[in-house]
């Protein structure tokens, strides 16, 4: 097992639901032995469990990530192309690819979270006329990277030509590195990013820290709806539990940024 590898299985522990359930089994093998603690962990554990399982939380998870961020339109595209340093390139970062049913050959296909990052990408190629780079390495379960899946989506789904592929990376660091050597490499060092809202921060971090100066191009956002929550919302589901391992996710990234250097107290 390598470094990235270890990372991944960490992370896949801390993160919920593992983590917070993992706290329950723990609270049931001690109860023999301490009970008050055995009781406290339980409770921990599946209290934050149903806690993650619901919108409130999920929306407060996303609220610090998502802070300050607007939407990328063509009056931002104005401004952004005034300034002293414009956008030369958009930089599409994948969110996924998988195994597309039991079928052999197999069939591989981009995850939802990717597609959506390509339709952005492609209105925001449309609005600018920039050219357009994605990213996305080869997971071990595919035999196409995630970057050359999207460069075909680019082309036949939105009729948007990509000029660069980045095929190489497996995380966001990554994607950020590799992508800005392919782009220095041509004297472009200022883009617009595209990912999900609650990635962008640590995206963006990951990009400035590799040299690029970042316009954000965010989108669907994970903070709640402007009217509050309803009663419901209180009720366990999985889309919700989905968002909060997705926005504790980018909370642990960024701790790890942070371990590292890339981000400044």
């Amino acid at each position: 097992m390598d470094g990235f590898e270890l990372k991944v299985l960490v992370r896949s522990l801390l993160l919920p639901p593992a983590g917070p359930l993992l706290l329950a089994v723990a609270g049931l093998l001690l109860l023999r032995w301490h009970r008050r603690l055995a009781v406290t962990l339980l409770a921990v554990g599946l209290g934050a469990t149903w806690a993650l399982s619901t919108w409130p939380v999920a929306g407060a998870l996303a609220s610090g990530l998502e802070a300050g961020l607007s939407r990328f339109d063509e009056a931002a595209w104005r401004t952004a192309a005034a300034g002293p340093d414009p956008p030369r390139a958009i930089v599409v970062l994948g969110g996924g690819a998988v195994v597309d049913g039991p079928f052999l050959p197999k069939r591989e296909r981009l995850t939802s979270r990717t597609v959506m990052r390509l339709l952005q990408g492609a209105r925001i190629a449309r609005l600018t006329g920039l050219p357009v780079l994605v990213s996305g390495g080869t997971a071990p379960w595919l035999q196409t990277s995630e970057a050359e899946q999207m460069r075909r989506a680019m082309k036949e789904d939105f009729g948007i030509e990509v000029r660069w592929v980045e095929s190489q990376s497996r995380d966001t660091d990554e994607n950020a590195r590799l992508s800005a050597r392919l782009l220095k490499a041509e004297g472009i060092g200022s883009i617009v990013l595209v990912t999900h809202a609650p990635h962008m921060l640590r995206s963006r971090l990951a990009f400035e820290q590799a040299g690029m100066r970042v316009t954000p191009a965010p989108h669907e956002w994970a903070t709640g709806p402007p009217e509050g929550w309803r009663l419901v919302d209180l009720l366990p589901s999985a889309t919700a539990m989905e968002a909060s391992w997705l926005l504790a996710h980018e909370w642990l990234g960024l701790a790890w940024y942070r371990l590292r250097g890339h981000v400044r107290s």
